[in-house]
């Protein structure tokens, strides 16, 4: 009797143990991925009805699917159903999950805040679309909060929509939201820019989306991201361009394998290394051909770019510092033909991203450069006050002297943008006088005759109107902007590869933007003029570049 329950003792625990060998340990399983995706078309206010969300929707929950994502999909909320089921998804977020948050539909931006739109708003006025919205920001640190380890967020609702025209005179977009830490974003259309819903299945967004998402080869989520918003600027030849922002530290990748495939096959021959990542492995490339000894190295950083160098992310290096966007690479036709020294037009190739300051210096950003010892001279306001306006009365010396200030204390390179990088960031995209058109129109800019609030009489704080496609606020007016070139008559001997001019009147600087006492010719994109660089002017001032 003694030695059947012997044998039985030790059949249970033979079975337990490979039970135990045979499943997977909490330590190899993959982290969960999760997926909350809603489809807002047949908004009851409204006669439009969309047609692209629900089908958009639709494709990529069962793309997610295939990446191994836990999804859920909503199509046509209300509001109390659309809170409701954000925060029961939240309620469900384990700690170190990957999380996917997607929305299409109509979204509204009130005071630089995002509102998605439920299908049963009232709205004809910004605090409606405050009080019956969804705040993109709010769902965002809702999720952050229950400690996800990545968090994506999908935007499309950059639409032009009939809510907004009952109480604005344009389609103000989507302003940048402020993504935290761990969260790579894309919006379907540039900061505060609106498109138009074409019909398509998928939609021109989804389909260069899923695109990525589904090519062979391994990519990031920042990846995937910055190629399909290079494929949709690409396919509406500019006329839409995603917005990207990321604040990732870690790698993410959609398409990890199932258990089968990250298991290795027998070898045929003598087993090479173990990948490094079960979770990314890659198809072997092909043979490539030798290199020559000169040939450089491959540039990693390009291939995976690091936080602070995806297009349209703003980032602070440090609490006083300015606020800095990541402007893309590009060729733009720098110039006009209006003036002698605005000639010749001449093609220019900015070759890597550069960031520039959102908005032009701040005396309140100024004032700490003077608090740190590092900047002696404190410049007058004129009574028109200090704060978020634009420091001005400052010469091109002084600005140089904040900029080596900023440089050491965040280890960064900031500059002066050359005056090429300036105008192409002004004109962002664009090929007319104004960077909104070819009219100077009313309160778009604070100059002597754009509808300004004080007719052009002071300075008004720096962002209190429209950026442009790529977020920079008054490139035209407010304060004349110095950058770092000498000075030139004409562009008849103008660098073409972005650089700054170091031949020339070296004693003059150039400024760009005009300022607020101008008349509207003196704001265009292209228009320029130069000053003493040691001489400070009342109107004069300045904003950061910064090499990545």
């Amino acid at each position: 009797m003694k030695w059947r329950l012997a044998l039985l003792l030790f059949l249970i625990v033979g079975a337990l143990t490979g039970s135990a060998f045979a499943q997977p340990t909490t330590a190899t399983r993959p982290e969960p991925r999760m997926a909350l995706l809603i489809a807002n078309a047949n908004y009851r206010d409204s006669d439009v009805r969309l047609t692209n969300p629900v089908r958009d929707a639709r494709a990529l929950a069962e793309e997610l699917r295939r990446d191994g994502f836990e999804v859920v999909l909503k199509e046509n909320l209300g509001k109390e159903d659309m809170q409701r089921t954000i925060d029961q998804f939240a309620a469900t977020v384990p700690s170190g999950a990957t999380v996917l948050f997607y929305f299409s539909g109509f979204g509204i931006q009130v005071n630089r805040q995002n509102y998605l739109i439920p299908i049963d708003a009232r709205i004809w006025a910004e605090r409606d679309a405050q009080q019956d919205g969804i705040s993109v920001e709010r769902t965002l640190g809702q999720i952050h909060a229950k400690g996800a380890k990545v968090l994506l967020l999908i935007i499309d609702a950059s639409r032009k929509n009939p809510f907004e025209r009952r109480f604005r005179s344009y389609s103000a977009g989507l302003s940048a939201t402020a993504v935290p830490e761990r969260t790579v974003a894309i919006s379907s259309a540039s900061l505060d820019k609106a498109h138009d819903d074409v019909d398509a299945n998928p939609s021109l967004f989804m389909s260069e989306l899923l695109k990525e998402m589904r090519a062979p080869r391994q990519s990031t989520a920042e990846q995937v991201f910055l190629r399909a918003r290079n494929g949709v600027a690409r396919t509406s030849k500019g006329d839409q361009v995603p917005w990207i922002s990321s604040s990732l530290t870690d790698d993410f990748f959609f398409n990890r394998p199932s258990a089968e495939a990250a298991a290795p096959p027998p070898p045929a021959e003598p087993a090479p290394a173990p990948a490094r990542r079960a979770e990314r492995p890659a198809p072997a490339p092909p043979p490539a051909p030798p290199k020559a000894a000169s040939e450089p190295p491959a540039q990693t950083a390009q291939a995976n770019p690091p936080s602070g160098s995806m297009p349209g992310e703003t980032f602070r290096d440090c609490a006083e510092c300015p606020e800095m966007i990541v402007i893309p690479a590009g060729e733009f036709d720098m110039g006009s033909n209006d003036t002698p020294r605005e000639k010749p037009i001449h093609r220019v190739t900015i070759a890597r991203p550069i960031a520039i300051g959102r908005r032009e210096v701040t005396f309140a950003e100024w004032d700490q450069c003077v608090a740190a010892g590092a900047c002696s001279y404190r410049p007058n306001d004129r009574g028109w006050g200090r704060g978020d306006r634009p420091v001005i009365d400052v010469s091109w010396d002084d600005a140089k002297g904040y900029l080596a200030w900023l440089s050491q204390k965040t280890g960064k390179q900031y500059r002066l943008p050359t005056e090429a990088e300036w105008e192409y960031a002004a004109r962002a995209g664009s090929k007319s006088p104004f960077w909104w058109g070819g009219d100077k129109g009313k309160g778009l800019a604070n100059c002597h005759d754009c509808g300004a609030p004080d007719g052009g009489s002071k300075t008004t704080a720096a962002g209190a109107f429209r950026p442009n496609a790529f977020g920079l606020y008054d490139t035209a007016g407010n304060a004349a902007e110095w950058v770092e070139d000498c000075w030139n008559d004409t562009y008849s001997s103008a660098p073409k590869d972005g650089s700054a001019s170091t031949n020339g009147q070296c004693s003059l600087r150039v400024l760009r933007g005009g300022a607020f006492g101008n008349a509207a010719d003196a704001i265009r994109s292209p228009a320029r003029f130069r000053y003493d660089k040691d001489v400070r002017y009342f109107a004069n001032g300045f904003r950061p570049a910064r090499n990545l």
